[in-house]
């Protein structure tokens, strides 16, 4: 066990527990509150209206009764209910301007009709304004009522409420959200029935395995998942921890290649996450920029997340030729410029070294800013995967490369997979091993980070966010307690 690992082993366990239980009571409280207030309102409403009409005058009644009718339709606008709250309150209100019509309207609005038909005439015709304006209320309360609770079950997944889409691809979409209780954020991964190409079971048991590979794995550089599922309208989701920083497609399209030293300490954390993912019988299939992450991550600097393990392979023996294909049949998983030879073949017998390929297809990116093969059409490409010797990335690269380094990129595309790299570790080990004139310390990380991306090198700190959470419970029970 690592010296981080065992001084993590000896923390106590947090427990938001009581912290949680009262922040809850206190919004209870405060819900109470403002229901009780609501249910006061309306009626008090009505009644100053019923006083304000209790005199012989039909157009004081008719006033009254528009002024209650706008105030029952503005209520029901803005205030939340259920349909049945807002009737009963919407009666309740009515029944004092009602009741004064009945007593205090006898006599005759026109000349020849008598009293006692007079003041029928009125409260009917009244009784039917109020049954209108109260009909229009409690539709109108449960159409937005309802609406309102749409809105807020679409935005919430899980535990977790979406705030904002940060990311959209063919088949699903990515949002920044957060924990209801908790302050960690998190990114949601979704993909809609409706975005659904193929199979849909078969894209459910893709989305499975991916998020069971991803929540398998232990290193650190590969992303955590936190949760996942399917919701009641079939969509597919899970959620990982939300990467503040960049992937390495953005970072060279946006500041060019990086120096030998940083593409190599990036290299060495993407190898401890495919090392890990071998070891346990996982081939990623898909290693390219976008698929890697460089961000800030507690006091580390371009720390490294692999994700996306949306086209992993099972390599375990126990699985057998004739087991379950997440893939179409004779078609190749993948990206055209970063795909193995025996993968643009077709080849069943391809395994981990698949991603040893893609790994160094992913330090030519890095050091040159360019893709090992280039062309006009995905098919061009993927021929010259199979039959086309790679350039060296030093004739390719706008900054000095190391020899051990270029040598090791070459040997990683190798189209023989037996003339690769064993394993992730061994490439590993051999980035370690390269001599370095000026090595990649985390100073220069950060003032890179600091120059070239500030509002990502800086952060809230989590006490402060604490403490502005406790700050708000404690508002809501000096309110209540009033």
């Amino acid at each position: 066990m690592s010296e981080r690992a065992a001084a993590r082993s000896t923390l106590p366990a947090y427990e938001p527990a009581s912290d949680s239980a009262l922040f809850v009571n206190a919004v209870e409280k405060a819900m109470r509150v403002l229901a009780a207030f609501d249910a006061g309102s309306l009626p008090l409403c009505g009644i100053g209206l019923a006083l304000m009409a209790a005199q012989p005058d039909a157009q004081q009644l008719m006033a009254a009764t528009l002024a209650l009718t706008v105030t029952m339709m503005a209520r029901a606008v803005l205030v939340p209910s259920k349909a049945m709250r807002t009737f009963w309150l919407s009666w309740v209100a009515a029944a004092p301007v009602l009741a004064t019509s009945i007593l205090f309207h006898p006599t005759p609005i026109f000349d020849g009709i008598e009293p006692a038909f007079a003041r029928l005439t009125m409260a009917v015709s009244t009784f039917l304004w109020l049954v209108i304006a109260v009909s229009l209320a409690t539709v109108a309360s449960r159409t937005i009522y309802g609406l309102r609770k749409e809105v807020r079950e679409a935005s919430e997944v899980g535990a977790y409420t979406l705030e904002t889409k940060i990311g959209q691809g063919g088949m699903g979409e990515v949002w920044r959200a957060r924990h209801r209780m908790l302050i960690r954020p998190a990114a949601v991964k979704l993909v809609r029935p409706g975005l659904v190409r193929g199979d849909p079971s078969l894209m459910l048991r893709r989305f499975e395995r991916e998020a069971r590979a991803t929540a398998g794995l232990k290193s650190p550089h590969t992303v955590q998942l936190y949760d996942f599922g399917v919701t009641d309208d079939g969509t597919l989701y899970y959620v990982m921890e939300l990467l503040e920083g960049m992937d390495l497609d953005a970072l060279v399209t946006s500041f060019g290649p990086v120096p030998a030293e940083r593409a190599i300490h990036i290299l060495e954390q993407v190898c401890n996450s495919l090392d890990d993912a071998h070891q346990n019988g996982l081939v990623h299939r898909d290693i390219k920029p976008a698929n890697v992450i460089v961000s800030r991550f507690g006091t580390e600097w371009d720390f490294v997340k692999v994700l996306d393990f949306g086209l992993v392979k099972l390599a375990s023996a126990r699985q057998s030729d004739s087991g379950v294909q997440l893939t179409a049949d004779n078609s190749a998983s993948g990206t055209p410029a970063f795909m193995a030879p025996e993968v643009v073949l077709g080849e069943q017998a391809s395994d981990h070294r698949v991603d040893i390929y893609a790994l160094g297809c992913l330090a030519y990116w890095l050091v040159t800013g360019k893709f090992v093969f280039e062309g006009e059409s995905a098919m061009q490409v993927l021929i010259q995967h199979v039959q086309a010797p790679p350039p060296s990335a030093s004739s390719r690269a706008e900054l000095p490369i190391p020899a051990e380094f270029d040598a090791l990129i070459h040997e990683c595309l190798e189209k023989d997979p037996g003339k690769r790299p064993s394993n992730a570790a061994s490439v590993q080990e051999r980035l370690r091993r390269i001599a370095l004139a000026t090595p990649w310390t985390r100073d220069r990380a950060q003032d890179w980070w600091s120059l070239h991306a500030p509002a990502l090198s800086t952060s809230r700190p989590v006490a402060d966010v604490v403490l502005s959470q406790e700050e708000r419970p404690l508002r809501v029970i000096k309110q209540a307690g009033r």
